[in-house]
């Protein structure tokens, strides 16, 4: 065996064992967290430390899956997302870049381990890709532009003025580090990179004796290693240095700064302040812990000095980059202050300081440093319910730790941690401590930041000043090289891939029989009680039937859902209020939630939801936190309603850019279902005017008043309306939880009305414009739902789409983020979609397209089969039991049966090519699609829709 293992410790908090082994002869490490989760997760990851922006280590992460010397595959990467019933990923961060997948079929999981290792360390990084994925010259209507996917991804996360900030900050804290730079590449510096030194950066960076690999689960670990052996280490001999972010130097004094952020065209230019510090390394989980601890004590909650301090300034709100950043080697700590004029600056720094200085002297309550700790351990224990498999959020989680010089095992267990802070916070003068050692460390940078309406115009100009430059100096045969180039990928783009090299899952291979849903019992007493193995976690929600509502109430609905966790209960102000329910619970919330039934003709089923979760032996804290929230919620607190309203709109208007997709894709939906109407309504385009009234009405004390009590009478209706309980815990602990919350609601509620029921609409022609340099284009079509017939072959047809025809023409030829269709079960809308577009018209006729294609072309039976594999992995994906549990309540309330899925599933695995093509016809031929895009730039063929303004909304 070429690994020998060197550690073994179990994390009883984890119900796990973390094992630890090396290659003597590489030093290779493999770390692999070992339980009963069926969910098998790898990853590999390599220390990427570029020093410029051009971003190689980005566009290195792209070509490594384009193609490899086992695999000589165009596109193997996307090729096994059609090919595998598993999870698949790559990520590039600041100082490494890491590939994972995860899937609960072995024979899954070694294929993509076989394909990964040889996209990782064996990869061709054929030019045209290079050309592709990164960054090349073309000609566009006879001019001249940058074209290339990287390229295109990163001119739309230039759009967030807090990735802004943070790149501007680092720049300065980080000198001489990896850190100052651009890992993802700045657009305007992307055309630096050559094919050559990204071929160099792979050889320094992607060799075993650089490598971590990873693995959770429930996993064969000989089997993990006999395969890196034989693939990866008998044939990369030696070893080599260990690469290590470098560290960044201390300062003596403090230094200044002035950071430029975007903003949106039109708005007057507004300023920020932020002071950052740089703290001690990452990997120290001590000293990890006590920066989270200083976070907490000043941030926590709004009872917390700096939180209070800025949010009772009377001007700016707090920044959004208040926190502490972890995941670099050194950590940072950051406080602010945003949507101030200029002639504020200063008093905001001031501001800032003396709550610093008045909580180095005051210290903070022993009960908010105890509620920290136990988020701590409640974060380790809660099995997710996100995007990620649990194992790699685990594992993500330790990476740092073991890349950065650090103690894995302590990365896994932080309970000797733990119960050491657990007897420094006794001390009174622990925290004080931390706030002085803040204030007194030099190495801090005081940044004046200024939201400049003009950034993206002024991005533009220089890129256009470089195009221009470049033309003017291109000679005859520079021009025929870039043609031929062009002309050439091209050709590589649409010829036909032969993917029999690599493995696959077939229809065959999977059971026609999806897994059984949760058993969602009948409701006793008004209460459904889940009994699920959370890991000790329980969940509480007590959701309040709105259905009825007025549509003229559904945008308050969601304004009262967003204030109602900031605003005084009883007889506690709002600071009170924040520190007592954040001593209670560590996640309280409030949603508004919308289903549609699969029966169209029932109304909409809207609930306002009051949701928490803690550790099952603080069930009677859960209880308190909830009950008390909704019998005691106070609306009379004005200059708190007016500053949580003005920051929700600030953020509204600062994040048309950001938000663009959603705001397209709910108007070109909205038409085709009444959800989608609501949807649309409140959260997209449509509520936008909404925000400005009340920006508009927050300008006047009577306005306010007047939104209290509308606040307050939708309050009273609101839980006046029929209730709902749900509690899911652990099998002991679930009906308890129950029990605790039903008899406050005993009494009889009030008659339900007759539901609200939007007007029908045309189908949409709209270009929302914001201020950006990318476009998300979007058309959708009304389809079947889940219980109807076609169902099952128009989901295929979607993803056929995707793998055939959009990701080549959107993604490939057209430099988009990502083009793709998709079909929506409980709706039936079938949408075609660009992300991070530099293109419009030509999207759009390549929706077109797309579809007579489907009609037009041979289908093999191997795409048919992919596409198949692609709809089933939806099925199949594993979700955490909380997850698990609620989603199997959702679909029992709109009507969706294990009868229908299975049904569902039992079609899609039988579909054929004459089905593919039959629905086509039917649902996507004659029926003219709803079409919405966010645009970055008006100046450009518009497709024929029509423009609209978002700012001008507001």
């Amino acid at each position: 065996m070429t690994f020998q293992k060197t550690r073994s410790h179990p994390v009883p908090a984890l119900r796990a064992v973390v094992e630890e082994y090396e290659d003597p002869a590489s030093g290779a490490r493999h770390i692999h967290l070992r339980s009963d989760d069926q969910e098998m997760v790898f990853l590999v990851a390599f220390p990427t430390i570029p020093q410029a922006s051009d971003g190689r280590a980005h566009i290195l992460e792209h070509l490594s899956l384009c193609g490899s010397a086992r695999f000589p595959v165009r596109d193997p990467f996307f090729s096994m997302t059609r090919r595998s019933l598993g999870w698949m990923n790559a990520m590039t961060m600041p100082d490494k870049t890491v590939y994972p997948f995860g899937t609960t079929d072995r024979t899954d999981f070694f294929n993509l381990l076989d394909v990964y290792l040889d996209a990782a360390f064996f990869p061709t990084l054929d030019y045209y890709d290079f050309l592709q994925e990164g960054w090349r010259l073309g000609f566009e209507d006879g001019k001249l532009v940058y074209q290339g996917i990287v390229l295109n991804e990163m001119k739309g996360a230039y759009s967030d003025p807090i990735r802004a900030l943070d790149h501007g900050i680092n720049q300065h804290l980080f000198e001489n580090t990896t850190y100052r730079v651009e890992c993802g590449g700045d657009p305007l510096e992307i055309p630096a990179l050559t094919h050559a030194a990204l071929q160099d950066f792979h050889a320094r960076h992607y060799h075993p004796s650089q490598a971590v690999f990873m693995t959770a689960g429930n996993v064969d670990v000989a089997a993990v290693q006999a395969m890196i052996a034989e693939r990866v280490l008998a044939k990369l001999p030696g070893r080599t240095e260990r690469m290590l972010p470098q560290l960044a130097t201390a300062w003596d004094t403090p230094r200044t700064a002035t950071i430029a952020i975007p903003a949106q065209e039109g708005r007057n230019n507004e300023y920020g302040f932020q002071i950052s510090w740089l703290l001690g390394e990452s990997s120290d989980p001590v000293a990890h812990l006590r920066a989270k601890l200083l976070e907490a004590g000043l941030f926590g909650d709004a009872s917390s000095p700096l939180s209070l301090a800025m949010e009772s300034a009377g001007f700016g709100r707090p920044s959004a980059m208040n926190h502490v950043e972890t995941s670099s080697r050194q950590m940072t700590f950051h406080a602010g202050m945003e949507g101030l004029k200029k002639s504020q600056v200063g008093k905001a720094r001031s501001r800032i300081w003396d709550a610093l200085e008045k909580a180095a002297v005051d210290g903070v309550p022993y009960s908010t440093l105890q509620a920290s700790l136990r988020d701590i351990r409640f974060q380790q224990r809660e099995i997710t319910s996100g995007g990620l498999p649990y194992g790699l959020h685990l594992l993500l989680n330790a990476l740092p730790f073991e890349m950065n010089g650090g103690d894995v095992i302590r990365a896994f267990d932080l309970e000797p941690v733990l119960q050491q802070l657990d007897d420094e916070i006794k001390d009174p003068a622990f925290f004080k401590g931390l706030v002085r050692a803040l204030l007194d460390n030099p190495t801090r940078l005081e940044s004046t930041v200024f939201a400049d309406a003009g950034y993206d115009a002024n991005r533009i100009e220089q890129e256009a000043a470089s195009l221009a430059h470049i033309e003017q100096h291109l000679s005859a045969e520079e021009r025929a090289r870039i043609e031929q180039e062009s002309a050439e990928l091209l050709r590589r783009q649409r010829q036909a891939m032969n993917k029999d090299v690599l493995p696959r899952i077939r229809p065959a291979d999977v059971s026609p029989v999806p897994k059984p849903s949760f058993p969602v019992p009948e409701p006793v007493q008004q209460a459904v009680i889940l009994p699920i193995a959370s890991n000790g976690i329980s969940y509480a929600s007590i959701l309040f039937d709105v259905s009825d509502f007025s549509t003229d109430e559904w945008n308050w609905l969601n304004l009262y859902a967003s204030l109602m966790p900031d605003l005084g209960v009883a007889d506690k102000t709002y600071e009170a209020a924040s520190a007592w329910r954040q001593d209670l619970v560590p996640d309280f919330d409030v949603n508004l939630n919308v289903r549609q039934a699969l029966d169209a003709s029932l109304p909409l089923q809207i609930s306002v939801e009051f949701c928490a979760k803690g550790l099952k032996e603080e069930q009677d804290k859960m209880q308190e936190a909830l009950l008390e929230t909704i019998a005691g919620a106070r609306f009379d607190e004005l200059e708190r309603i007016a500053f949580l309203i003005d920051s929700m709109v600030q953020d509204v208007q600062n994040d048309l850019a950001e938000d663009g997709k959603r705001y397209a894709s709910l108007a070109a939906c909205a038409p085709w279902s009444r959800i989608s109407q609501f949807e649309e309504s409140v959260f997209g385009a449509s509520g936008l005017p909404f925000f400005g009234q009340l920006q508009q009405q927050i300008g006047q004390q009577e306005g306010v008043r007047t939104i209290a009590s509308r606040l307050k009478a939708l309050h009273e209706k609101i839980t006046s309306s029929p209730v709902m309980v749900i509690a899911a815990a652990e099998a002991d602990f679930a009906p308890v939880l129950a029990q605790s919350l039903t008899p406050a609601f005993a009494a009889q509620a009030r008659p339900v009305g007759v539901a609200a029921k939007p007007d029908t609409t045309a189908p949409a022609n709209a270009a929302l414009h914001a201020s950006a340099q990318i476009n998300h284009c979007f058309a959708v079509w009304p389809g079947p739902a889940i219980a109807e017939p076609d169902a099952a072959f128009v989901s295929v047809l979607a993803e056929l789409l995707t793998n055939e025809v959009l990701h080549r023409t959107i993604r490939e030829e057209g430099g988009a983020y990502g083009g793709q269709a998709s079909h929506a079960l409980d709706t039936g809308m079938i949408t075609m979609m660009s992300y991070r577009d530099p293109r419009l018209s030509a999207t759009y006729a390549d929706f077109e397209r797309a579809i007579a294609w489907v009609l037009e072309s041979e289908l093999s039976d191997e795409s048919v089969e992919e596409a198949i594999i692609c709809v089933l992995q939806g099925m199949d994906k594993p979700q955490s039991p909380y997850k698990e549990a609620v989603s199997s309540w959702s679909r029992k309330q709109i009507g969706v049966t294990d009868a229908m899925r299975t049904q569902y599933r039992q079609n899609a695995l039988r579909c054929s090519a004459t089905d593919l093509k039959a629905a086509a016809k039917k649902w996507l031929v004659n029926t003219k699609p709803s079409r919405a895009a966010f645009v970055g730039k008006t100046e450009q063929d518009m497709a024929a829709l029509s423009v609209i303004n978002l700012a001008g909304l507001l």
